[in-house]
């Protein structure tokens, strides 16, 4: 499923709605969900307020089904170009203090959330993608009280 949409904080909520409808047809539970929703969330939030500072824009968001029952997220913008991944892996949560900008935390807590996070610069488009599996603890149905 595909779905575009102006990068504006005001249509934010429009966007996960999307996502959240997606991995719910895609046959995950709350709780893998509320992460879906969190890291989309974060990441949306950096495109809108960095990737397009002083410009409008739009961000194009791909909801795929993977057929090792998972969900791909791609979301796409020709924003500033900026990979969000740069220093993730050297990053250290223990290091940041109320003293000290939080810059890097939201990438982290994105590679946290989800299974795989990858980015790349193709066509002056900048691509975050976002995969969730659905794991055998953890699927749509509720156990019957």
């Amino acid at each position: 499923m595909y779905k575009e949409f102006p990068a504006s904080l005001d249509k934010l909520y429009e966007m996960l709605e999307f996502i959240v409808s997606e991995a719910q047809s895609t046959g995950f539970g709350d709780g893998h969900i509320s992460k879906i929703e969190l890291a989309a969330e974060e990441a949306l939030v950096n495109i809108i307020s960095h990737g397009y500072p002083s410009t409008e824009g739009t961000v194009e968001i791909h909801c795929f089904s993977l057929p090792n029952n998972g969900m791909k997220i791609v979301l796409k913008d020709k924003g500033i170009p900026y990979n969000p991944l740069l220093g993730v892996d050297t990053f250290d949560p223990k290091k940041v203090s109320v003293d000290r900008n939080l810059g890097g935390y939201g990438i982290y807590f994105i590679t946290k959330l989800m299974d795989e996070v990858d980015y790349k610069r193709e066509e002056e488009a900048n691509i975050l993608t976002l995969i969730k599996y659905v794991t055998t603890d953890e699927s749509a149905s509720t156990p019957a009280s």
